[in-house]
């Protein structure tokens, strides 16, 4: 088996740790394992041939450093017992849990540390204190027999930091699912601009507004955080041409962007941002949406003719526009394209290299 030592829960299953699990288990077995949940009760079973999950127990307070070590050890004898159960070895580990790690705390084969993002940059936003991600990073860095960035920030930033050499395997897309056609289950194609994600402050909310200035219909698609109420939000999406459909489950997702024209990336130039894959970026290109991007390492990475840079306001909301106003022909075509280069990205190929990684 494969042990994923997870990020996020597999109930969150547009996650990359989900997403990624799946389709190793094409490839070999695959134990997933959630973050530990207080006052929980450990459950361990099949989720699907070929994948299993385990939802370990943890003790309260999960955030407070002491506790957090103390959980990655509980982890380790439950994944252990858990290998036990099914009369399974580990050939590796991937352990993607920044909070409480396993690696290092029992022999689980060869071990992988799957850097996703900049965590430290991200604490202040969960309530995590940064010096705990710190240390877990710096540990991972130092003892992970191998060591995959999903974003190029984070490749660079290691290296540079320590001189380990790092795989670069980002985050992917499920092509298949998000290839639809048609109108969407809500409004029309023509004229929609769609936001898909969780309204906080990652977000630029002068570039949202400056797309809806220009009478353009905004579909937001992800619920609201209760810590995000800047100036104008709540304007923005009571305004007559702006639907907010709120959290969907992730199987409606496809269905609602193939109601839509443009798919839309206006995140801040944060720390957090500039080391992180916004994963929608080829899921709307799955769906045949062009994209419109504010310039991010990433971003620039994906390197598709159909992701289009701006980080102004007013050259935001233009290039929007523009993508909007294109004849059928155009849209056929750009649709056609879009998807060409979802294809070089889809989760199926990065397991292909992740399992080659692991022998």
């Amino acid at each position: 088996m494969i042990v994923l030592s997870a990020a996020n829960s597999w109930d969150e299953r547009r996650m990359a740790d989900a997403q990624l699990a799946l389709a190793l288990s094409r490839h070999t077995d695959v134990l997933y394992v959630d973050p530990p949940r207080s006052l929980h009760r450990a459950r361990l079973g099949w989720v699907r041939p070929g994948l299993a999950r385990l939802s370990p127990q943890g003790l309260p307070g999960i955030s407070r450093a002491p506790v957090a070590a103390a959980n990655g050890r509980l982890i380790a004898h439950q994944v252990t017992r858990a290998l036990r159960r099914f009369e399974s070895r580990a050939t590796a580990l991937i352990e993607a849990d920044l909070l409480s790690p396993i690696l290092g705390l029992t022999e689980l084969g060869r071990t992988v540390y799957w850097a996703q993002d900049d965590f430290v940059a991200m604490a202040p936003l969960v309530g995590i204190d940064p010096r705990i991600f710190a240390a877990n990073h710096e540990r991972l860095v130092r003892e992970a027999s191998l060591i995959v960035a999903a974003n190029p920030a984070v490749a660079a930033g290691i290296t540079a930091a320590t001189g380990r050499d790092v795989q670069l395997i980002a985050f992917g897309c499920d092509a298949a699912l998000f290839n639809r056609t048609g109108p969407g289950s809500v409004g029309t194609s023509a004229g929609t601009a769609v936001l898909m994600g969780t309204l906080n402050e990652r977000l630029d909310l002068g570039l949202l507004t400056a797309v809806a200035d220009t009478g353009a219909t905004l579909r937001i698609i992800g619920p609201r955080s209760p810590r995000w109420d800047p100036p104008g939000l709540g304007g923005l999406i009571s305004r007559a041409n702006v639907e907010w459909l709120g959290e969907r489950p992730f199987a409606d997702l496809p269905d609602l962007l193939a109601g839509a024209s443009v798919g839309l990336v206006p995140y801040t130039h944060s720390a957090f941002n500039e080391a992180s894959f916004p994963l929608k970026t080829l899921e709307y290109l799955a769906a045949g949406l062009p994209v419109v991007a504010t310039d991010l390492p990433a971003i620039r990475w994906i390197g598709a003719l159909d992701v289009h840079v701006a980080d102004d306001p007013a050259l935001f909301a233009k290039t929007v526009r523009t993508l909007l106003d294109m004849t059928p022909a155009e849209a056929e075509q750009t649709r056609d394209r879009a998807r060409a280069s979802a294809q070089q990205h889809t989760w199926a190929a990065w397991a292909e290299r992740f399992a080659a990684l692991l022998g």
